[in-house]
């Protein structure tokens, strides 16, 4: 027999919201960039680089013609600038090679560290030819600091900047203190001449002058870098919670309207076998109550079968979709033959001028757009009106769609908002107070997957002109391995 007491619980604890943040949160000076971009910056940084290269050969070429480099006060150069942009040439397509070959994250970031530190070793080099602290050449170091503060995070760029720093230093201290290295400058007359008295103090300022301008910009840089780079993350954070936020909208709006849709259909079927008699007579008051029963049942069942087209599309509006070609006299006689119960309801008499002409997509979805702008056609016309219905090919053997109707019309000012979910005019209201306002939202839905341009033109009292003109079949279409045609979603 086991006592009660020596049973242990088990025990959970459920961690605080702010307790997971606290954890998970990365200072964004911290983050590094995605492979992708930090891929794209790699292959930017070997372009860039050719065009150093370009320079330092045209520079050697220059010194070739001594009265060239003598006109603007300088020494001929001699083979080391097309030694370094042999050096430089041979380890861009090294780089190259790597940052075209898909890698991983950690690969990309070794090879924009190693362009760093060979482009340093190299210019450092360029910079005691043409002149430590005699010229502006130091500044050249910017460039790589700057860069890194754009690749790297703040710890990084300033692992960086320490280094450029120490290889000038290096530089300065080989040839001006220690004479390990001969003097050299671009120039005919520099300060490593005997007469220039105030030569030391003037290199001593520039130098240090050139440390501090360095250290500068690299403070504002990767404080701004790190200010960008931390705004970007929160911004793909947010996109990422609304994106699933949407995705579970969808999906729960799914399941709700799937489960409303029955019990729906159910009281619509016995309130219409009431009204049929199948309880015996009933009086006058409560067939009225059953009628408006019926009709607010049939109103309900329209706007979720409305609700469940609009969530599918929009389930399906990210992935390829499988296309069928289809002719647009069958499946436009056959969307007319849907809508017309209703037009005999209203009256309404369609005027039909339909030439074949090929359509490629889903079936459904295009019986999803043409059963709605026909219905909005027949409902939002006056009674024995009139609803024109017209295929053509265009130029490019396109098919153009077009629906009339010399209805209610729609005020040029709100025809912006009429592919808007539940947007429905003043005007729509008082002639028709059963629509959802769902129907154009679910055209519009169709028309961004499949590329169909739609033309609404409209005038109060008038009707309305509906032209969707699709894209040329054999220009918009590819093949799958199965041979299965797969249409291009937006």
């Amino acid at each position: 027999m086991v006592s009660d007491e020596s049973i242990q619980p088990a025990v959970y604890e459920l961690p605080l919201p702010a307790e997971l943040s606290a954890k998970a949160e990365i200072k964004g000076s911290e983050r590094s960039l995605p492979e992708p971009l930090l891929a794209q910056n790699a292959l930017w940084f070997c372009r860039c680089r050719w065009f150093v290269i370009v320079a330092l050969v045209f520079y050697g070429a220059l010194g070739l013609f001594p009265g060239s480099t003598d006109y603007f006060g300088m020494r001929p150069p001699g083979t080391w600038p097309f030694v370094t942009a042999a050096v430089l040439t041979l380890s861009n397509f090294v780089f190259l090679f790597f940052a075209r070959t898909k890698t991983s994250a950690t690969r990309t970031t070794l090879n924009l560290w190693s362009q760093i530190i060979a482009d340093l070793v190299v210019l450092t080099a360029v910079v005691y030819f043409v002149g430590n602290l005699e010229t502006n050449i130091a500044f050249t170091y910017l460039f790589h600091i700057v860069l890194s503060c754009v690749f790297f995070s703040r710890r990084q760029s300033l692992i960086v900047t320490i280094v450029a720093i120490g290889m000038f230093t290096t530089c300065v201290t080989a040839e001006y203190i220690l004479r390990v290295l001969p003097p050299t400058s671009i120039f005919a007359a520099s300060h490593h001449e005997p007469e220039a008295s105030s030569a030391p103090m003037v290199l001593l300022l520039n130098f240090f002058f050139a440390i501090g301008i360095w250290l500068a910009v690299w403070y504002l840089a990767s404080g701004l870098s790190s200010m960008v780079r931390q705004r970007d993350f929160e911004l793909a954070e947010t996109n990422r919670r609304l994106m699933a936020a949407q995705k579970e909208r969808s999906r729960h709006m799914l399941a709700t309207t799937h489960q409303l849709k029955a019990p729906f259909a159910a009281i619509y079927s016995n309130a219409q076998l009431l009204l049929q008699g199948y309880c015996g007579d009933l009086q006058e008051q409560a067939l009225q109550v059953i009628r408006r029963i019926s009709s607010r049942c049939r109103r309900l069942t329209a706007e979720i079968q409305e609700m469940l087209q609009l969530a599918n599309l929009s389930s399906t509006s990210q992935q390829p979709l499988p296309g069928t070609k289809m002719v647009s006299t069958e499946l436009l006689l056959w969307c007319m033959s849907q809508v017309e119960p209703v037009a005999r309801e209203h009256g309404v008499v369609f005027k039909a001028n339909i030439r074949p002409a090929a359509m490629v997509g889903t079936e459904d979805h295009f019986k999803m757009l043409f059963v709605n702008l026909l219905s909005n056609a027949v409902v939002y016309s006056h009674k024995n009106g009139q609803v024109h219905v017209s295929c053509l090919r265009g130029p490019s053997s396109e098919p153009i769609v077009t629906i009339a109707d010399d209805g209610i019309g729609i005020p040029a000012n709100k025809l912006p908002h009429i592919f808007e979910e539940h947007y429905r005019t003043k005007e729509a209201v008082q002639h028709n107070k059963e629509s959802s306002g769902l129907g154009l939202s679910i055209v519009k839905q169709v028309a961004e997957m499949y590329r169909i341009s739609i033309r609404v033109e409209s005038h109060p009292g008038c009707g309305t002109k509906f032209e969707l003109r699709f894209p040329a079949p054999d220009t918009n279409l590819g093949n799958n391995e199965e041979g299965e045609t797969k249409w291009p979603t937006s």
